[in-house]
């Protein structure tokens, strides 16, 4: 009896140790800086920006809240977890884009439902929100605790998609324990839910260390531009510790660069190269006139749009491309603001007309480690997945 009663229990641990394991684990910690996926890894690496997202969420607890801004949602898992978090007590709250409503984001709204008075909800705007024509475009993600961290703000490329995990590159940055850069952003997020047009709904906003640009930018001209406006800051001679050879370093990958727009910042981009500037871009979607402007001006150019079978009809959204790259990101390394100092620009806007009539986000991130990490990224999708123009 003795011997039958240990087997008992020893088949009873093994039946509920695992779950025994599940429940006493910590929460998930986000941790802050970049992380990037990689569409051609293993499941791991491909949903690397979204694990941490969903990771995030599940971290949450009664009392808190959730609010996401994003283009597009169309992962069971994300809402999944949504759901989960919805039910235990936390205000889970979405903007999203009208563009397409998969049956995820109809299953997450029949659960929340669309009264925005309500502690949650999803609400779908129709065209920009804050600013009449464009789109809602902008990709945030903010949570007032998760796990043992405070006031978690996520920025970056990536929607909710299983694109942005198995088809394109895509890259988000994490800060923690910033309560003011948090209460910022929801200032935004709130404005977004009202779904009313703004007379001014440009936002131009340091807050610690990260400055923060919000369109869409009505009215903008050439000279008025902010990407302009941060090109025309930058100095080609580098100090001995930034740079290369005395030279300043721009690394620049970006979706959409296209336009009017995108040709005056290409000019811009290959005068800085004639300069004395080390400049190198990635593009996907990148206008002929674009890259052919780059290219005059001495800048290395390649596409990280890749026909990978050889297949014409198998690509992403009605292209011949299985892999392309989502990022909308700069690096510097050298002169800015009459200073030598490393530089990340990052977030959702395209170099593009629609860049400036979109609800975007771009934050700087004036942090070397930032820069490192851009750079390590850049480095591997130039030498690894790109081609040559």
């Amino acid at each position: 009896m003795r011997r039958a009663g240990a087997v008992l229990v020893a088949a009873a641990v093994l039946l509920t140790g695992q779950a025994g394991l599940s429940s006493a684990a910590p929460a998930y910690s986000p941790a802050p800086g970049a992380i990037f996926n990689n569409p051609r890894g293993d499941l791991a690496a491909r949903d690397r920006i979204l694990s941490h997202i969903v990771k995030t969420i599940e971290g949450t607890r009664q009392h808190s809240n959730i609010r996401i801004a994003a283009y597009s949602l169309d992962r069971p898992d994300v809402v999944d977890a949504l759901t989960r978090a919805h039910r235990r007590g936390v205000d889970v709250q979405l903007v999203l884009n009208d563009n397409w409503t998969s049956p995820a984001t109809r299953r997450l709204t029949r659960t929340l439902g669309t009264d925005t008075d309500r502690r949650s909800f999803v609400t779908v705007c129709v065209a920009s929100c804050r600013g009449g024509a464009g789109n809602q475009h902008m990709k945030f993600y903010l949570f007032s605790k998760a796990g043992p961290v405070k006031d978690v703000v996520m920025i970056g490329s990536s929607n909710l998609t299983g694109y942005a995990a198995k088809t394109q590159w895509n890259d988000m940055y994490t800060v923690v324990g910033k309560p003011k850069l948090r209460d910022l952003y929801t200032k935004v997020f709130e404005q977004l839910v009202r779904n009313r047009r703004l007379e001014d709904p440009s936002i131009h906003r340091t807050v610690g260390v990260f400055e923060n640009e919000f369109g869409p930018f009505p009215d903008t001209t050439k000279n008025s531009d902010p990407v302009m406006e941060r090109l025309r800051e930058v100095s080609c001679s580098a100090g001995s510790s930034t740079g290369t050879n005395g030279r300043t370093v721009i690394r620049v990958v970006m979706y959409g660069w296209s336009s009017d727009r995108g040709l005056y910042l290409a000019e811009k981009v290959a005068d800085l190269s004639r300069s004395g500037c080390d400049v190198r871009v990635i593009v996907s979607s990148g206008g002929r006139k674009v890259v052919g402007t780059l290219k005059r001006g001495g800048v290395l150019v390649r596409s990280a749009d890749l026909d990978l079978d050889y297949d014409d009809t198998t690509g992403f959204g009605g292209t011949a491309f299985e892999v392309f790259t989502h990022q909308k990101y700069m690096l510097l390394s050298g002169g800015f603001r009459g200073k030598q100092s490393w530089q990340v620009w990052s977030g959702s806007e395209n170099w593009s007309g629609m860049g400036l009539i979109n609800d975007e986000v771009t934050i700087r991130i004036p942090r070397r480690t930032a820069y490192q990490r851009y750079l390590e990224n850049f480095s591997y999708v130039w030498s690894t997945w790109s081609r040559a123009l």
